[in-house]
């Protein structure tokens, strides 16, 4: 009888320590994306407002082919949350080829229609903001500061597989 309540109480003891340890470990790397607005001339304005503030973030695209945006990300170059370009991503250096990289997406954006989406912690802290034609970005999480953005599947054609 001893045995096994030693037993209970050492299973209850594993049980309880594991609880404590997996509320220890915060995800505090993940990130959300909402839609930002549904208003396409709010979108339009903050598209404009990007251009006019560039030096204040970093700017990355990500083409499925040369010419053809899929994605634009701004990280707002905060030290406390950091948006690093990943494979095939590449950094914007100019407001030129900002807004040539938003005009490639503008070209396609009859049939898809890019949107703009806010990247959010679970903290509600504001990461960054990406223009994309889906809410699909993947990425991978460094640490609880920074994240490194993944490929952006291209939209599947209608009726294909």
């Amino acid at each position: 009888m001893r045995k096994i309540s030693m037993m209970n109480i050492s299973v209850v003891v594993f049980v309880l320590a594991v609880v404590m340890i997996a509320g220890c470990a915060t995800s505090a790397g993940t990130v959300k994306m909402k839609r930002e607005t549904v208003n396409r001339e709010q979108e339009r304005a903050m598209i404009q407002r990007s251009l006019e503030r560039f030096d204040e973030g970093n700017f990355y695209v990500y083409e499925w082919r040369p010419g053809i945006t899929a994605a634009i990300v701004v990280d707002l170059k905060d030290p406390d949350r950091v948006i690093k370009p990943g494979t095939d991503w590449r950094k914007i250096n100019s407001r030129e080829e900002l807004e040539k990289a938003y005009n490639a997406g503008s070209m396609v954006k009859a049939k898809f229609g890019l949107k703009l989406y806010r990247l959010e912690g679970e903290d509600g802290e504001i990461w960054g903001y990406f223009y994309a034609y889906e809410n699909r970005l993947s990425y991978s999480v460094v640490d609880d500061k920074t994240i490194v953005l993944g490929r952006v599947p291209e939209p599947k054609s209608p009726g294909g597989p």
